[in-house]
């Protein structure tokens, strides 16, 4: 993997387990949107892939396992000890988008999120 991969949730899903239907948005991916139109150099240095909602999402499952689908998500490219990150299937990843924008902001020269 030659960049940072993000994975965000697509925006404007169902969710077929909410009583009375409708659109929704993943908070946390809306986050790193914004995030992201920020920062717009990330973009140059990070490869942004969005994913449908509906589980199970292979490519999260073969990438992180079943247990670490969840999004959004950062594989790395690179290994890295930094204490957010974590481990699965040889990979190194990020969690939730606060632990994400703090990485990216220290590796890419972004503002972190206010403690």
């Amino acid at each position: 993997m030659a960049k940072d991969r993000l994975y965000l949730l697509s925006p404007g899903f169902e969710d077929a387990n909410i009583p009375g239907g409708g659109v929704w948005i993943c908070h946390d991916c809306t986050a790193m949107e914004g995030y992201l139109v920020q920062f717009p150099h990330l973009r140059d240095e990070i490869e942004v892939i969005h994913l449908p909602f509906p589980r199970p999402r292979a490519v999260m499952v073969d990438l992180l396992g079943e247990e670490n689908q969840g999004l959004p998500r950062l594989v790395l490219a690179e290994p890295s000890d930094g204490p957010e990150v974590q481990r699965a299937k040889g990979r190194h990843f990020i969690a939730d988008s606060r632990p994400i924008m703090r990485y990216l902001a220290a590796r890419y020269g972004a503002a972190p999120p206010h403690p």
